[in-house]
């Protein structure tokens, strides 16, 4: 059955959840997740990395880490939320959604993490995407963001939802590499903002997500409510996939290559 992840008995959990959130899974089995909370009587959301625990029958919460909550200067709207959490080359990176902005940090070891940083191209612009999620696409050569963001002939489009891009980090820096950014699902007028990604194999991995049929009379640019499933099939095994750490970890590292959608 299901059961509630039974989190520390503090007020400032009253208000919290995982909703929309990319976990972790560490070698040892323990299972990183982020979450964002407030107590009932806030308005603004913090975000903090749970590191939890499974018995085969519940997952229990063993201990956070940092809470994350926005600078003084650039509070606005409900806080941080829908946060989610990778690692690539021995690094955490997280990133969170807030009304104005998307932001990422990064850690040494998931639980305690460096400066936040608004999402930019690695030119200096602003990313542009606000007011939805982000996820990550994580293979073994190579860092990916899937996102949506203004400036894509978009305007039409509630919160520019739509369409569902994705591109290269640079793991440095921690930018997006703009000429590398491709459109994973197009934009038919309606949002596409929520959505999911799943690592199916070590040479597939998949972005889940549907039309959301808002405001009235977006059929007219050609949605009807479909449901999407975009493809990626790597040219090289994936070995930072659950699945592909297990199963192909003498592979040499190798540029990675989306080779079909």
């Amino acid at each position: 059955p299901w059961k509630t992840l039974k989190l520390p008995d503090d007020p400032k959990f009253q208000n919290a959840s995982a909703g929309c959130a990319q976990r972790y899974d560490l070698p040892n089995g323990d299972i990183l997740l982020p979450i964002y909370y407030r107590r009932r009587d806030q308005t603004e959301h913090r975000v903090t990395v749970c590191r939890c625990r499974f018995d085969g029958k519940t997952l229990k919460f063993v201990e956070h880490g940092d809470e994350l909550e926005l600078p003084p200067a650039e509070k606005h709207g409900d806080g941080f939320s829908e946060p989610s959490i990778t690692r690539f080359n021995g690094r955490f990176y997280m990133t969170l959604r807030t009304v104005k902005f998307g932001y990422v940090t990064t850690s040494r070891d998931g639980l305690h993490f460096g400066p936040l940083k608004k999402w930019t191209f690695d030119n200096g612009a602003d990313l542009g995407s606000y007011n939805t999620q982000q996820h990550w696409v994580t293979h073994s050569d190579g860092l990916f963001l899937v996102y949506t963001r203004r400036g894509l002939n978009n305007d039409h489009v509630i919160r520019h939802r739509a369409p569902l891009v994705i591109a290269e980090v640079d793991p440095r820096r921690v930018v997006v590499k703009r000429q590398s950014e491709r459109i994973l699902v197009p934009e038919r007028g309606t949002r596409l903002g929520n959505f999911g990604m799943t690592d199916v194999s070590p040479t597939e991995t998949w972005i889940t997500t549907v039309e959301w049929m808002q405001p009235v009379g977006v059929t007219k640019y050609g949605s009807d409510n479909s449901v999407f499933v975009a493809k990626l099939i790597w040219n090289r095994p994936n070995r930072a996939s659950i699945v592909g750490r297990k199963a192909d970890r003498a592979t040499p590292n190798s540029k990675p290559r989306v080779v079909g959608n």
